[in-house]
Order: structure tokens, then C-alpha cells, then sequence
């Protein structure tokens, strides 16, 4: 994938946890929407078969992300924050009640999947905490199995070519997320 949609992605994930002043796992998807103003609700009314949610844009001017009722929780968190990335991403264009699948490009997918990776798992986070299995991860993020599990596949490899704290954003989000890391990394050498 073309590097620039990757890096414009992982760096909004970033300014999205600074912006909305994030300190500690797991984030709370639906306040970090409510802070940008927009809203989440459970409803399969827009959606099509197969899913899990949608991001709206009402008459009214209102966006709102759709969510499956019946989608497990984990799932629930990972759609909010991937449909806020094509919010904050500038991926709606101006249709006035959803955007369309086929307006939707792969490469503004694939921003909007990195995006949500990066705020449900930010990897300097994970690394600071020495959270390197999907177990753990799992468990830290309230993200599924699969998820953490790609997700630590990527932490492995970032962690192999020494790349965390690299950006300036990074340093600002391993700052501010200090003390839970610190009280995290405590926790884990409790044995009992």
C-alpha cells in the first residue's frame, strides 16, 4: 500500500488520541466520536446484508455511524472508529444521507482499517507495556482475537526494526499515555 495513505492514517490515529486527550486502554469509541460531534447508534436500518455498520450524513447536516445491533461488542468498537477515520479522513464527499460503497476507494479502506488500528491499538502503547501477544492485546483493547492478532503480527515486526518513537506525535502519545503504561507494566510483574 502507497506509504503516504499510511502514514496520513497513522498519524491522524495519533492526533485523534491527542486531540481527544486519551490516556489509558481500552479507548471508549463512542465518546471519542461524541467529540467530534458525532453520534453512534444501534441500527440495521441503512445497513446491507453483511454490515456492521455505516456512517450517515442526515438532511439535517447531523453524521452519525449506524451500528449493527446484534454485532458483538469488540466489533462494535473496531466499526465506530474505522467509519470516524473516513470522517476524519475527509472520505464522506457531500452526499446528503451516506456515502456509497462504490464511492469508497481501496485506498481510503485501507486508511480508514489503519486509522482504527491505531487508536484501539496504538503500537507505542503496546510496546511500552511489552504487549506483544494477541492475547494481551485483546484483552487491554477489548478488540477481537483476529484483530489482536494481526496486530501483534505488525508489533513484532515494528519492534524487530526498532521503530517506535520515531515521530514526534508518537513521543507525544507514549507521554501522555506514561502513567497507565507505567502502572500496566507493573501489574504484569505481579506473580502469583
Amino acid at each position: 500500500m502507497n506509504y503516504g495513505i499510511y502514514k496520513g492514517a497513522r498519524d491522524a490515529s495519533w492526533r485523534c488520541l491527542i486531540d481527544c486527550n486519551i490516556s489509558e486502554l481500552p479507548v471508549k469509541p463512542v465518546q471519542i466520536a461524541w467529540q467530534y460531534g458525532l453520534t453512534c447508534k444501534d441500527s440495521a436500518r441503512f445497513l446491507q446484508d453483511g454490515e456492521t455498520g455505516k456512517i450517515i450524513r442526515r438532511s439535517s447536516g447531523d453524521v452519525q455511524i449506524l451500528l449493527r445491533p446484534d454485532a458483538p461488542a469488540p466489533r462494535k468498537r473496531f466499526t465506530v472508529m474505522h467509519e470516524l477515520g473516513h470522517y476524519l479522513l475527509g472520505h464522506l464527499g457531500d452526499e446528503p444521507l451516506s456515502r456509497s460503497q462504490s464511492t469508497i476507494t481501496q485506498p481510503e479502506e485501507y486508511a480508514a482499517e489503519r486509522f482504527a488500528v491505531g487508536v484501539l491499538m496504538p503500537a507505542c502503547v503496546l510496546w511500552g507495556i511489552g504487549a506483544f501477544d494477541a492475547e494481551t492485546i485483546a484483552r487491554l483493547c477489548n478488540v477481537s482475537q483476529k484483530a489482536a492478532q494481526r496486530r501483534s503480527e505488525r508489533l513484532r515486526l515494528l519492534q524487530k526494526r526498532e521503530k517506535f518513537l520515531t515521530s514526534p506525535l508518537e513521543r507525544q502519545v507514549y507521554k501522555q499515555f506514561q502513567a497507565f503504561i507505567d502502572s500496566t507494566k507493573s501489574d504484569k510483574d505481579i506473580t502469583i
